[in-house]
């Protein structure tokens, strides 16, 4: 193709009129212009800035859709072609879109041009080959039937195994039917072993059952990353294999894949000079399978139990017996052989110890404080958690150990001293001190005998050394402690006061050092003001004397408020006076406010906020109703509104005209597997809110499939909460699912 034509029409889009991630898109006519020449610098650079504002980490956007023309173009004239269909892969592959987009419009784009692509198929290299294999993969079934018929085309010629492998890959996307028969192929002994671990996974994508010849299959070639490194599809094929398994319900032989691996694994590590590969590949797979299935820690631990006999396998073990709770004390013995040394693994071990609530773990870290920072943050996370198992016992001999720690800490600070960075230590030397004083506030009053080294880092960590002071001391004997907050309280910064004065709150019950601070903090309209009206609303009733700061900022101009933080604090503030007095005239319209940010992006945050205080207003909060039924039809927002309807229309079977089995089906949908575990209890909390006599049998069904299934429902947020907090759900949930074992009342309406 030649430039000429590539660019006809280059300059007849109105490319200001349109936006990538950073705004108009005017500079995306210069960046394709600049590709085609002969700067290697500026051309990579112009790529770099294309994927960077059109495919903005995965996410697309309108001058998306208008580019993709322009790149298919320029890769079918030989520009940069791996680079442009590495792009217009991931803009196919993309579900984020952002701006006024048409749901599907940036793919329906990239499959419009697959003409285009196809014939890179055939290209004399085969790097392009791939790429354009890829490409049309990811456009899916949309792409057949002329990306099919080049597929099987391309499978009968290609000779690199590379490629070959990707060319069964892609065909799994693109054309189902002819995957199914493709698979046998792949997996044909005379294949290279990209082939056939293709192959492997094309036969579970397509739904042969699994068998002890798939499963030979896997453990002639494991481990099979090996043979998967140059891959555009799949880099840890182990864990896609399980995955896939688990995705079509076959859970059994998931677990049981991935239970043989390990098996293998542990041999290896026996006898294999270089057992990591193996190793890696196993836990890596297991863990993953394990933040997917309820069941498969308790399945799959006796197998990565023996890696933990070895320094050389251990660490691949560790992170998973964290993690996985109730089946992980089996591994207590193994763990305090590693955790008795001086190397960082056993550091990692003694964390292990901490987090499962081993009772040796206390001395341990007490004997080699300062050489533990990842066990003193599983420490500081145990006492600061109100999840099993409890916090470390306040033995004698580690209260001396955090004590002598403190105060090292604080006299290097006091001098000036750098303990830690970013890049120095990580965030644990940072937080030292954090987790230090956390650990004495989860001890209280017995850890008191810390009070002199609470009070000299002080000055250097008002907040959290307030908040260890005010849970350590005694108000009736510490007088010296009340003085040193009030003092503190008193000079400094803002922020270091409040937390001073916070703690001295807290101790005391002394309301005036807080007053002190945040009266004049919260007559400014300087941001940010949301933690000013936080630490109001701890007060309760005794917020009152704050009572005409805070209507100010309630009812302040919406066009002042330009940013979420914000609009939040000026919602919380008009919470609060709520709670004081109960006038909706200053409330009512900044919730109103919120809920008309709905359909924004990310509005659904300010108006979720919004809907949780109409539902404390209740019936007083009726002129919220028509936004509030408009954010039923919402995913992000369904559950909020259904809830603030409930409490608005009390005691009826229809608030709002709607029925409640229909509002029970527009919040279900957001208790489903991969949720973060706040979306889910707001979820369970307006079930309950509904009342769990409103659900049909099959919605109580659904609830108790969720709550007694094997799949986890909280699949957001880290690796190291998301089995902790799938407990936690779970636990609501089955509470929720079980109606004829709980009183109505239990889940009744919310108060109006």
């Amino acid at each position: 193709m030649d430039l000429a034509d590539v660019f006809a029409d280059l300059d007849r889009v109105a490319w200001a009129e349109v936006e990538h991630a950073y705004g108009p898109a005017d500079d995306v006519p210069g960046l394709l212009r600049v590709l085609t020449g002969d700067d290697e610098g500026s051309a990579a650079e112009a790529e770099q800035e294309l994927w960077s504002g059109i495919v903005h980490q995965g996410s697309v956007y309108e001058a998306t859709v208008v580019a993709v023309p322009f790149m298919a173009r320029l890769a079918a004239a030989g520009v940069r072609r791996t680079g442009l269909l590495g792009l217009l892969g991931a803009v196919a592959e993309s579900t984020d879109e952002r701006g006024p987009v048409r749901p599907g419009a940036a793919s329906a784009a990239v499959v419009a041009q697959v003409p285009l692509i196809v014939p890179l198929l055939s290209d004399d290299d085969p790097e392009v080959r791939q790429w354009a294999a890829w490409v049309v993969g990811q456009c899916g079934p949309a792409a057949a039937p002329d990306a099919s018929a080049a597929l099987r085309r391309r499978w009968e010629t290609e000779t690199d195994p590379v490629v070959r492998a990707d060319v069964v890959s892609a065909s799994v996307r693109v054309d189902r039917a002819w995957a199914e028969r493709l698979y046998a192929a792949a997996l044909d002994a005379s294949e290279p072993s990209p082939v056939r671990v293709a192959g492997l996974l094309a036969a579970v994508d397509t739904g042969r059952p699994w068998d002890g010849e798939l499963a030979a299959a896997v453990a002639a070639l494991a481990p099979l990353k090996r043979h998967t490194a140059d891959s555009l599809w799949e880099r840890a094929p182990l864990r896609a294999l399980a995955a896939g398994l688990y995705e079509r319900g076959s859970i059994d032989a998931a677990i049981e894949v991935v239970v043989a691996a390990l098996e293998r694994a542990a041999r290896a590590a026996r006898v294999e000079a270089d057992p990591r590969p193996a190793v890696t590949e196993a836990t890596w797979a297991a863990e993953s399978l394990a933040l997917c299935s309820r069941n498969a820690p308790a399945r799959l631990l006796p197998a990565m139990l023996p890696l933990l006999d070895s320094e050389a396998t251990a660490g691949d073990v560790l992170e998973a017996v964290c993690q996985w709770g109730e089946p992980a004390p089996q591994a207590v013995p193994a763990l305090l052989v590693l955790a008795d040394g001086t190397s960082d693994m056993a550091d990692c071990a003694l964390a292990a110890l901490v987090s499962l609530g081993a009772p040796e773990a206390s001395d341990l870290l007490a004997r080699h404080l300062e050489q533990r920072p990842l066990a003193l943050e599983a420490a500081w996370a145990r006492a600061t958690t109100r999840r099993p198992p409890a916090p470390l016992p306040c033995t004698a001999a580690l209260l001396d150990s955090v004590r002598a720690r403190l105060a090292a800490v604080t006299a290097d600070g006091a001098k000036g001293r750098k303990r830690g960075s970013l890049f120095e230590g990580g965030l644990v030397a940072v937080n030292e001190p954090v987790y230090l004083t956390g650990l004495l506030t989860g001890w209280g009053h017995s850890a008191r005998a810390a009070l002199p080294e609470l009070l000299d880092v002080l000055p250097q960590r008002p907040a959290v050394a307030g908040r260890a002071l005010a849970a350590v001391a005694d108000a009736e004997r510490d007088s010296h402690v009340i003085a040193a907050l009030r003092s503190a309280a008193g000079t400094g910064p803002r922020a270091d006061r409040l937390g001073a004065a916070t703690a001295l709150h807290a101790l005391t019950g002394d309301t005036g050092a807080l007053f002190a601070v945040l009266g004049p903090a919260l007559g400014e309209q300087s941001e940010p003001r949301d933690q000013w009206v936080r630490a109001a609303s701890s007060l309760g009733e005794q917020a009152r004397p704050l009572l005409s700061q805070l209507s100010a900022m309630a009812a302040e101009p919406a066009e002042t408020r330009t940013s979420g933080p914000a609009f939040q604090a000026a919602l919380a503030a008009a919470g609060i006076v709520w709670e004081l007095t109960g006038d909706q005239e200053i409330v009512l319209p900044v919730i109103l406010e919120g809920l008309a940010q709905a359909g924004r992006p990310w509005g659904h945050r300010a108006a979720n906020s919004a809907a949780e205080l109409a539902t404390r207003l209740g019936p007083r909060a009726t002129p919220a109703v028509p936004h509030l039924l408009a954010m039923l039809d919402r995913p992000d927002t369904a559950v909020a509104a259904g809830r603030a309807l409930v409490a608005v229309h009390p005691g009826t079977d229809r608030p709002a005209g709607v029925a409640l089995t229909d509002l029970v089906d527009r919040v279900l949908p957001a208790v489903r597997p991969g949720a973060h575990l706040p979306s889910a209890l707001a979820a369970l909390d307006a079930l309950a809110a509904i009342g769990p006599a409103a659900l049909t049998p099959a919605q109580l069904d659904r609830v108790r499939a969720l709550a007694d299934g094997d799949r986890r429902v909280v699949g957001s947020g880290s690796h190291t909460e998301i089995i902790h907090d799938d407990i936690e759900f779970r636990a609501r949930a089955m509470s929720l699912s079980r109606p004829d074992e709980h009183s109505r009342g239990r889940f009744g309406m919310m108060p109006g």
